[in-house]
């Protein structure tokens, strides 16, 4: 059987001859760049380094005897894109461990439909928001199943971004309900796992720049600023077998939430004539307030009761972050990421497991609409010619 082109040949040689040369002297353009950014900031990234305190895992055997949750979802990679409308599909698990072997596990899924009109980040948006809420109500489920830790894939609250952009829009499948419903239903979902006590969120895409934005507060100007978010930063100063936490670092566990703030607006803010950094610090607090109240429709302090960490099992693996309630006992949870490490990612082993058993493929969705499809032509009371001009590609050039 012939191999097929795309099976044989890198992507790189699959573009026209003189783009793959033009690339390539892209490429030894931003690599020289880049050689002297990294040289610059090899300096600053020891001395934040020695400002910075990081404290060895502990050895603990407790978790041996946990009954571990793990709740995961996924959606599609990519809306497929329609002349009748925008489609996706999303699910979510449960994986219930004793130690490290699987006593039990559940699978939830669904889809959405959405018009073919208006922006198509609000679609993507409330698909988003759909995972998160079907992963709430499997994570709460799990928590009836009397565990002893429960992990979740991302922070309590990380869906909060960009969420008033659909507070005014219908849920697609639930007409009925209003996008800031649905909003409601995921913040308080979130609330009660946070005040369980035993709920731990694993953050994998760190986006928070708090360290730029401390050195920026502490020195009273952007020159030691490194342009880098904290996961970019830590992965050169933490050592395997180390942790670190914003708390310890700041000593309040919900400023990193106004430092990252402050990292992202302080050029805007600066440029005010007479700003000192106490003021601008404060009208940073202030937006973070605000964003809460416009996105989650709550005041802040019902959500800004989170303290996060890192911690690094392995090299060359980063360090990866994770979220717990304030005052949490991190000990024997740090001596479980240690001992339960996926060398390979860097991750704690089981919730690596259970994203591989959850992730949609990226050619799912297509296919799943493509199932759709068949059946309603199969429909003697519907039109072939309507039917297939509602599921054309939207771009016949790009299959989503």
């Amino acid at each position: 059987m012939s191999i097929g082109v795309s099976e044989k040949f890198p992507d790189w040689v699959k573009i026209p001859s003189k783009m793959q040369y033009q690339f390539f002297e892209l490429a030894e353009k931003e690599a020289e760049r880049t050689r002297e950014r990294l040289r610059e900031q090899q300096l600053k990234l020891e001395e934040l380094r020695n400002l910075l305190e990081f404290e060895r895992i502990p050895e603990s055997e407790e978790w041996k005897d946990w009954r571990i949750g793990v709740v995961d979802g996924s959606d599609s990679p990519a809306l497929s894109e329609r002349i009748g409308g925008r489609f996706g599909a999303y699910g979510a698990t449960y994986h219930i461990y004793q130690g490290l072997d699987l006593v039990e596990e559940e699978y939830f899924s669904g889809s959405m439909i959405d018009y073919q009109i208006g922006d198509s980040i609000a679609s993507n948006k409330l698909l988003s928001l759909l995972t998160t809420r079907l992963e709430r109500k499997v994570a709460l489920l799990c928590l009836e199943r009397d565990v002893d830790l429960l992990l979740i894939d991302g922070s309590f609250f990380g869906f909060r971004p960009r969420c008033r952009l659909i507070h005014n829009r219908s849920v697609p499948g639930e007409e009925s309900l209003l996008g800031s419903e649905l909003v409601k239903e995921v913040r308080d979902a979130s609330i009660k796992l946070l005040k369980s006590g035993k709920t731990v969120g694993v953050i994998k895409r760190v986006q928070t720049a708090s360290l730029d934005g401390w050195m920026i507060f502490m020195e009273h100007g952007a020159h030691s600023r490194l342009h880098r978010n904290d996961k970019d930063i830590l992965s050169s100063i933490i050592v395997p077998g180390n942790w670190f936490s914003y708390e310890t670092a700041y000593g309040d566990p919900k400023l990193f939430q106004y430092y990252s703030r402050l990292a992202v607006a302080y050029r805007l803010y600066a440029s005010q004539r007479d700003r000192t950094i106490e003021s601008i610090f404060e009208a940073c607090e202030k937006d973070v307030h605000r964003n809460v109240r416009r996105d989650l429709l709550c005041e802040p302090e019902e959500i800004l009761e989170t303290s996060r960490h890192f911690v690094r099992c392995s090299y060359p693996a980063p360090p990866f972050c994770f979220e717990t309630p304030i005052n949490h006992d991190l000990e024997p949870l740090l001596a479980f990421f240690k001992a339960t490490c996926n060398e390979a990612t860097g991750l704690q082993l089981l919730l690596d497991l259970t994203d591989q058993d959850i992730t949609i493929p990226s050619g799912f969705t297509r296919e799943f609409v493509e199932e759709i499809e068949a059946r309603l032509i199969k429909m003697p009371e519907l039109n072939k010619f309507h039917v297939e001009n509602h599921f054309s590609s939207i771009n016949p050039q790009k299959q989503e």
